[in-house]
Parts: structure tokens; sequence; C-alpha cells
């Protein structure tokens, strides 16, 4: 016995969508978030770029300060750690290390409730 089940795939596609994009937007947000309490601290303005040059929408976290690259690939520096004890290169890793589980939580909540 077998059992046929017929989608209207022009009804949920959009719903679908939808959803889709406020989870990429969920998810891209609690990266920054969680990677910013990894990043080197002087004068805010490494952190404050990822703020202003991330494009949630489209999945997109950007640190975009001249000297942002040099900071991430070398993890070797000796980072300050005044201002933010936490401070470190490869921050978007270890960020993504601790909390990768919460990630997936959080873009899967955020699609379940728009559907």
């Amino acid at each position: 016995m077998g059992v046929r089940v017929k989608v209207d795939t022009k009804k949920i596609a959009p719903k679908i969508k939808k959803a889709s994009h406020l989870g990429l937007f969920a998810l891209t947000q609690q990266v920054v978030k969680d990677s910013n309490l990894y990043v080197p601290m002087d004068t805010g303005n490494l952190m404050k770029s990822s703020l202003r040059a991330s494009r949630f929408s489209d999945g997109k976290a950007v640190w975009d300060t001249p000297y942002a690259r040099r900071l991430y690939y070398n993890p070797q520096f000796h980072f300050s750690k005044d201002v933010n004890p936490r401070a470190q290169g490869l921050w978007f890793e270890k960020a993504k290390s601790v909390h990768k589980k919460d990630w997936a939580k959080i873009a899967e909540k955020a699609v379940k409730n728009k559907l």
C-alpha cells in the first residue's frame, strides 16, 4: 500500500523562500555577534565595521577595516587583552568552534517560526 502526496509548489515555494531568507538573516546576525566576542579591540572600529559592512540578508559577515585581514590571518600576534580579554585572530573560526550548535538552532528556529 502506498501513499501519494501532491504538493502545490506555487503556494508553498514563496513561504519556504521567505522562511529561508529569515533563517539566513538571523544566522548571519548571530555569527557576527558571536565572532565580535573575539575581535581585537582598540578603538572598536574593527567591530563596528562588521555591523556596517555585513550584508545579513545575503549571509555575508564582513569586517572591512584596512587592517582586518592582517589581524584575522595572524593569530600569532600578541593581541592586547586590555579592552577585550578574548581578543585573537581567526575570530570567526573561534566563534564557530564555540557556537556552531547554537547557530544551527537559531537558523532552524527562525525558519520554523516563519513556516
